[in-house]
């Protein structure tokens, strides 16, 4: 989020709350969390990158179900990750 657009939606959300301060606080940690969550999803990519990589040079492949279950997790987490950013995102609509 650029620094404007945050400004924006942090005057918007503090002159509709009862308590601005508030508002302001509440809208920071969400950002701030979903930031947060970015850098480790784009840390984790990087991670499932190398690991790739060293599975296609060495071959040593583990079972297909630790596999299967890694993905599972990634996956997982993503959706997570989706589900908040359209929670997020369906609130700025609604102002």
């Amino acid at each position: 989020m650029q620094i404007g657009g945050y400004v924006a939606e942090a005057s918007l959300a503090a002159a509709r709350a009862e308590d601005p301060t508030a508002a302001i606080a509440d809208y920071r940690a969400m950002v701030k969390a979903l930031m947060a969550t970015n850098r480790q999803l784009a840390w984790l990519g990087n991670n499932l990158n190398q690991l790739t990589w060293h599975l296609n040079k060495d071959g040593a492949w583990p079972e297909p179900d630790v596999v299967h279950r890694l993905l599972a997790r990634i996956e997982a987490s993503i959706a997570d990750v989706d589900t908040a950013v359209a929670q997020v995102t369906e609130g700025r609509q609604d102002r």
